[in-house]
């Protein structure tokens, strides 16, 4: 089923992170244990404004306990992007660049969320549109995130088989379609 898919530099990038530091399995992607791997404190504060604070050395995530666990750990992905892949301080970035960087943040998020490494492993179901409701049930994340993953893993599989129709029909129109000298 995920022959053709092709993973992004983000992906991979993400896949050899985790592998490096253990995080291999659902029951690896706790919190507690990427945070502990990853050397990120957390820092569970009640109406916490949820951010990550870091600088070369250290790094904190601040989260609020009052929000359900699939929230927190949305919110726990998305912020891990931060300290990992951005320099500098966004409350004193420039609007666009920290825009920027938000935008990095919630793609970084569905991937590290739901590593691909991790969902190449397992028994999909055989209806699309149960996909999103499967990924939320095991990565315990919110549906609305899960739909997104899903959405995102079922066109690249659509593209990688179009990509082969199309690679296909061109070799097949260069073979009988070569120029006589």
């Amino acid at each position: 089923m995920f022959e053709s898919y092709h993973k992004t530099d983000l992906e991979t990038w993400l896949e050899n992170l985790y592998k490096k530091h253990g995080i291999l399995t659902l029951s690896d992607l706790t919190i507690n244990n990427v945070s502990r791997k990853l050397k990120v404190d957390i820092i569970f504060m009640e109406n916490a404004k949820e951010l990550a604070i870091w600088d070369e050395e250290d790094a904190a995530i601040f989260l609020n306990p009052n929000k359900s666990n699939e929230e927190v750990r949305a919110i726990f992905f998305h912020e891990l992007c931060h300290p990992l892949r951005h320099y500098g301080d966004q409350l004193e970035g420039i609007d666009t660049f920290t825009a920027l960087q938000e935008r990095q943040a919630n793609q970084f998020m569905l991937y590290a969320s739901m590593p691909f490494f991790m969902i190449k492993d397992m028994v999909m179901p055989q209806f699309d549109y149960q996909w999103g409701s499967f990924l939320a049930h095991e990565f315990n994340v919110p549906l609305y995130l899960a739909n997104k993953r899903a959405d995102q893993l079922l066109q690249r599989i659509k593209q990688a088989s179009i990509d082969q129709i199309i690679k296909e029909q061109y070799s097949l129109y260069n073979i009988n379609n070569k120029p006589k000298h």
